[in-house]
């Protein structure tokens, strides 16, 4: 099992600080965009010229209204994963988004909400790997994207467990309202990555808190 730290910043400055914080305790980070419409809480976003530390390989997860701008910045800025969140996509924004990653050959994640079913979202997962095959999956574990601290929804357990059934050779992540007891139930329901912010973040300990994510025991 993976852990991957999830940033929601502010600032770009909030960012740098808290990659100090898990410096040397994981390789990978998550860095969450939203513009307050898409993404309920506006986030700082990238401009495309900006130097991220070269010591973390960086996913970001695109919660904007134009999220064809923030996928380029993100590639431009050195992203090696792209999460989309594809509620509202057409198929032919299925098709330029896999242009977009594709040329840099950058990962793309397949945000699953609990807006739709999981068969809808699953016809776009398979849509997105007919097309490209560094596709994996990430289940949102909380109601509203965009914002840090919420209650775990424990509906995604069941869409952990329906899409592993049905893509069980792809990679399933989930995030939001990970905390050990939670991370439990869906990593037994066949996930793969923690994806954490504020377990990790707000406390004074981020690596006992990767280190209490990382050891939970998988229940059947």
């Amino acid at each position: 099992m993976t852990i991957t730290p999830a940033i929601l910043p502010h600032t770009f400055e909030e960012i740098i600080e808290k990659l100090t914080r898990v410096e040397g305790l994981t390789p990978h980070i998550q860095i969450d965009l939203c513009d307050g419409v898409f993404g309920r809480e506006k986030t700082w976003l990238p401009q495309g010229n900006e130097t991220l530390p070269s010591s973390f390989s960086y996913e970001f997860d695109i919660m904007t209204v134009d999220w064809k701008l923030y996928v380029m910045r993100a590639i431009m800025i050195g992203a090696t994963c792209v999460v989309a969140h594809v509620d509202a996509m057409t198929e032919a924004d299925m098709d330029e988004l896999v242009s977009l990653v594709s040329q840099r050959r950058v990962g793309l994640g397949i945000a699953i909400s609990n807006d739709k079913t999981v068969e809808v979202h699953a016809d776009m997962v398979r849509k997105a790997r007919s097309l490209y095959d560094k596709v994996y999956i990430q289940v949102m574990g909380i109601q509203k994207v965009g914002e840090q601290g919420q209650e775990f929804d424990g509906g995604a357990v069941e869409r952990v467990r329906q899409l592993k059934q049905q893509f069980g050779d792809m990679r399933v992540q989930v995030d939001g309202g990970m905390i050990p007891e939670t991370a439990a139930q869906v990593v037994s329901a066949g996930a793969e990555t923690i994806v954490s912010g504020s377990y990790i973040f707000n406390g004074e300990d981020p690596s006992g808190a990767i280190g209490r994510l990382s050891q939970v025991e998988v229940t059947i």
